[in-house]
């Protein structure tokens, strides 16, 4: 259902504003009646978004745009403190309709229904960019952004803003960001007798832990050390190797050296008994009884993203701690492995220059970022900024906000990563990955080599 709220013009003088600036000759035209008498008639410029924020964050956070266009803050106000009855009383001048999305945006088949519906929105979020743009669903913005002051190298981080080009042109605005990570349960580890972790990883600390859980599997398997190792690719390569993104679709890219030995490295997570994929379907069923092995209470590590934290946290929410990939050396960390999801605007949109202004300003904009983490706080997200006061605002204050933090100063050398719904190159990869470790036959082998489908072989 479309929620809509109509906003009249504030009659405030404009003062001079680095701001995008709201044309209000969209918004304003006269009519003259028959006695010569001029009667202003208001005709409101009208913008739909689609996000996960809720209508009253998404209003304020136009009243905010608005009122600091205007020049209508005061000194010293911002998004963190920003006097809520005050941006109640700011009038804007165009109508804000607001759709509820999930946490990481829509998708093709909401887009084809609101499209076929006519009711198409004109920003939305979305974690299918590559369907999106090759459908036509969003329009190119390189125009708009040409002169907009908040996109400056000093504010942003440029990896972000590029990986949502497509033939030369700009279509996404990375709006919010999570991290590949691992994730591990601390009951189960302490049972291994594995008190704490860091967050740095390397190959080798890796494999130590795994090996330490499987030592609990001595008589009868009682723990998995890893679920499913072969999820940790194809994004090894740029954590262990501080490379760009490997892709296992192109043959050429499976002959790089580093691309080889992350896989040989998985291989020999499984080889060893510790991952899912070592295990045969009747010591699986044994072991989980029918029980998600990820909410079973029985897993030790595992790799995810951090927008799914809160799901985990459900289940373990005194237990669960996250490590980053798996790096070369104990004294760096490995490279961010970031997902990022993009605000974009329809191709539809009849306004695309304001649609693209009022974007930019969600994402972009410090007291709109602070205001969107004091109203509506989310867990597992980065923002796409570099300010220390958003990242104080928008990442310490979140439940594993300790873990998450210690991106900050690594964000200049993200590497991003397609795992997103709809990247063709990602689900090339991960076909590639599966039937590899097919191929290696390692259920087959314990198999034949076990006499108790319960012992490990």
């Amino acid at each position: 259902m479309i929620l809509a709220f109509a906003m009249s013009f504030s009659s405030c003088k404009k003062v001079h504003s680095d701001y995008p600036s709201i044309p209000t000759s969209e918004t304003e035209q006269t009519t003259q009646t028959s006695g010569n008498e001029i009667i202003p008639e208001e005709k409101s410029l009208e913008i739909t978004i689609a996000s996960p924020l809720s209508y009253e964050t998404c209003q304020y956070l136009a009243k905010l745009y608005y009122a600091k266009s205007e020049g209508l803050l005061g000194d010293g106000v911002t998004g963190d403190n920003a006097d809520l009855a005050f941006l109640d009383s700011v009038d804007i001048p165009f109508v804000l309709n607001v759709y509820s999305t999930s946490e990481t945006g829509c998708n093709t088949t909401a887009l084809n229904q609101w499209k076929s519906s006519g009711d198409m929105p004109d920003i939305f979020l979305t974690d299918s960019f590559d369907q999106v743009v090759s459908e036509s669903f969003a329009a190119p913005i390189t125009e708009y952004l040409a002169e907009n002051p908040l996109l400056s190298a000093d504010r942003i981080y440029s990896g972000l803003l590029s990986s949502f080009c497509a033939d030369g042109k700009q279509y996404g605005i990375p709006y919010q960001t999570s991290a590949a990570v691992l994730f591990c349960d601390m009951e189960v580890l302490r049972s291994g007798g594995i008190s704490s972790v860091s967050f740095r990883q390397t190959r080798s600390s890796l494999l130590q832990m795994l090996s330490e859980l499987e030592k609990l599997n001595e008589e009868t398997q009682t723990v998995l050390p890893f679920y499913l190792a072969g999820n940790m690719m194809p994004y090894l390569p740029g954590a262990m190797f501080n490379s760009e993104y490997l892709s296992a679709s192109d043959p050429e890219k499976r002959k790089e050296q580093a691309y080889r030995d992350s896989m040989s490295y998985v291989e020999s997570i499984i080889r060893a008994g510790y991952s899912y994929e070592s295990l045969t379907d009747e010591q699986a069923t044994e072991l989980f009884s029918g029980v998600s092995p990820l909410l079973s209470r029985k897993v030790g590590v595992w790799s995810g993203t951090t927008d799914d934290l809160m799901i985990y946290d459900n289940y373990m929410p005194h237990t669960l701690c996250l490590m980053q990939f798996p790096g070369l050396r104990e004294d760096e960390y490995s490279s961010p492995l970031l997902i990022s999801y993009p605000l974009l605007v329809s191709s539809s949109c009849q306004h695309p220059k304001e649609a693209c202004d009022l974007a930019c300003f969600m994402a972009f904009d410090e007291d709109a970022l602070l205001l969107t983490s004091r109203l509506q706080p989310r867990q597992g997200y980065l923002p796409s900024v570099s300010s220390p006061s958003v990242w104080k605002s928008y990442v310490k204050a979140q439940k594993y906000g300790d873990f998450l933090e210690q991106y900050q100063p690594l964000m200049s050398r993200a590497i991003m990563i397609p795992a997103v719904s709809g990247s063709s190159g990602y689900a090339k990869d991960q076909e590639y990955v599966k039937e590899y470790i097919e191929s290696l036959n390692i259920k087959k082998v314990r198999e034949s080599d076990s006499t108790e489908p319960t012992k490990r072989s």
